[in-house]
């Protein structure tokens, strides 16, 4: 199925997703990094690369970032979109294995059934190098290194909207060491990308993320998986409804992180990250699939169990591809979770199993 899908995906994938991703790799590569942020800049270069094109698929990274992406534009256009799917590929399965070796074998078949990795990769989108680096920040802070889990968890910035809650799940926490590490690593990469853009670039890059007149910025509200998701399909877009369903997630996430163990703290953090901010898509929450290994095989409340079960596999991310108002399944299960979460919060058994 899921080799279908990426048929199905991938060919436009390629002059969409991808191509803001190399445009920026191009433009990188050539030094243009105080233009790097122009539509103009960006549009015309995308249309020597698809000429029939006809609107920007803006590049919305932080310079450092295009500065890492680079290397793409040394091969031809097509050439490079095989070779970016192949080393988000070969990461996931990276991301598999860990988990293999962390958890029991079921995780395998959570791993392949689990559909917003292999949607991101057909889009010829990143989340499966999200995932990787809250992986590997989770992974130091299990071993007790929480300054540089504090550092890489902030590489996330550099698809910033996915990750501005950490640093407030850190304070409420009071985890200082983890959030001084965030600090700097976030800290250390605005100066890089300060140094490679310029006051002309860092501005260019605020005017481009606050341009309303891009169309493709936040296209689609209704196949999102947050609070704009809810508000698209139930409420005719209302921002009182979205309004009130963030509040809602973050009193959820308030009361599932409040004296928690790691596993829920890390879940919540990550789940009620994505239902709050805006432009959230099901590729986005690649990043999840270390949440649902760790409901499911290091929480010991069985209706999160099942609830997590339910909710990683595919018919809830499918649903996201259709219309209006099924497309808002994703949102709403990811919401069930958090409560669940929340509604087992403090108790005992859980967290002695965490702390195993």
């Amino acid at each position: 199925m899921w080799m279908f899908l990426g048929l199905l995906v991938t060919p436009s994938s390629r002059v969409h997703d991808f191509l803001n991703i190399y445009t920026g790799g191009k433009l990188a590569l050539e030094g243009r990094f105080a233009e790097l942020h122009d539509p103009a800049v960006q549009f015309a270069e995308e249309q020597k690369l698809v000429p029939t094109n006809d609107r920007l698929v803006p590049f919305v990274r932080p310079h450092v970032y295009a500065a890492f992406l680079s290397p793409l534009a040394l091969l031809p256009f097509g050439t490079a979109f095989w070779a970016w799917l192949g080393f988000h590929t070969v990461l996931l399965f990276g991301c598999w294995y860990w988990g293999f070796r962390q958890f029991p074998a079921d995780s395998v078949v959570i791993s392949a059934l689990y559909l917003p990795t292999a949607l991101g990769i057909a889009h010829g989108q990143d989340g499966v190098l999200m995932l990787v680096i809250s992986i590997a920040a989770y992974s130091m802070l299990q071993r007790g290194n929480v300054f540089a889990a504090g550092c890489v968890l902030a590489l996330g910035l550099i698809k910033f909207h996915l990750f501005l809650l950490w640093p407030v799940a850190m304070l409420v926490s009071r985890n200082w060491r983890m959030l001084a590490g965030f600090c700097t690593g976030g800290a250390g990469m605005a100066l890089a990308s300060l140094a490679l853009g310029g006051m002309q670039g860092a501005k260019a890059y605020v005017g481009l993320l606050t341009n309303k007149d891009l169309e493709r910025l936040s296209p689609t509200p209704e196949f999102m998986i947050n609070a704009q998701s809810i508000a698209a399909n139930l409420a005719e877009g209302s921002t009182i409804v979205q309004a009130a369903w963030t509040v809602l997630t973050l009193v959820m996430w308030l009361v599932a992180i409040w004296k928690a163990p790691l596993w829920r703290w890390w879940s919540a953090t990550a789940l009620a990250g994505l239902l709050i901010v805006p432009h959230t898509y099901g590729y986005d929450a690649s990043l999840l699939l270390l949440p649902f290994w760790l409901m499911l095989f290091v929480n010991a409340d069985k209706r999160l169990k099942i609830v997590a079960t339910l909710a990683s596999t595919p018919l809830p991310f499918l649903l996201t591809l259709a219309d209006k108002p099924w497309s808002v399944a994703a949102a709403l299960a990811l919401t069930a979770v958090l409560f669940t979460m929340a509604l087992g919060a403090g108790k005992k058994k859980e967290q002695e199993v965490a702390a195993v």
